[in-house]
């Protein structure tokens, strides 16, 4: 498979998840703010995931700008990126429904972790054909070191002390990576 028709299919899967995240949304029982406040969990919930997806996504894409070559296995891994990543839309609802508990925390927790290591195995693949990743590759993986440490502080700290504690570790993740992002950019120009 030619990389950029493997990289059209990931965007499509990607953009069509996000937007599921969004269709899943309940309407508000009126038309007053009260009635909107009362939505705030699945708003919460939904504005994490999508920026989190997104800034995972953005990276992801970045490090695609130097693959020359596409390995079988890689197929196979992005796939399975996909997958976990398909579950987040339920995920987000079912945490939204019941976003002090232990177990719908825990389940998006693992989901998200599940996508960073989908991640990080593909980009190994990738860098045993594509010796220019080398470098990025490095890089991304501190940041994954990181975004699955500071998630899996958050299960310890959810299934311990405060169930929410997962979105908050999620909400820190996309903070280290965003500023990552940022940091890289600002180094090209």
């Amino acid at each position: 498979m030619k990389k950029d028709r493997f990289v059209a299919f990931f965007d499509a899967v990607m953009a069509i998840i996000m937007t599921i995240e969004v269709l899943q949304f309940t309407l508000p029982k009126g038309p007053t703010w009260n009635d909107l406040t009362e939505l705030r969990g699945q708003i919460i919930v939904y504005a994490l995931s999508f920026f989190w997806l997104g800034i995972m996504w953005i990276s992801i894409h970045n490090l695609w700008q130097d693959v020359e070559s596409l390995p079988r296995g890689v197929i196979f891994v992005n796939l399975c990126t996909l997958f976990f990543s398909s579950m987040i839309p339920f995920s987000v609802l079912y945490l939204s429904l019941y976003i002090y508990r232990i177990v719908p925390q825990i389940l998006y927790g693992i989901d998200t972790i599940c996508i960073a290591l989908c991640n990080q195995i593909s980009l190994e693949l990738l860098t045993k054909e594509n010796p220019k990743l080398s470098q990025s590759v490095k890089k991304f993986r501190a940041i994954t070191a990181t975004d699955i440490s500071i998630k899996l502080i958050g299960i310890i700290v959810c299934v311990t002390v405060f169930p929410p504690a997962i979105m908050i570790a999620i909400f820190v993740s996309f903070l280290v990576m965003a500023i990552h992002y940022l940091r890289m950019k600002k180094r090209k120009e």
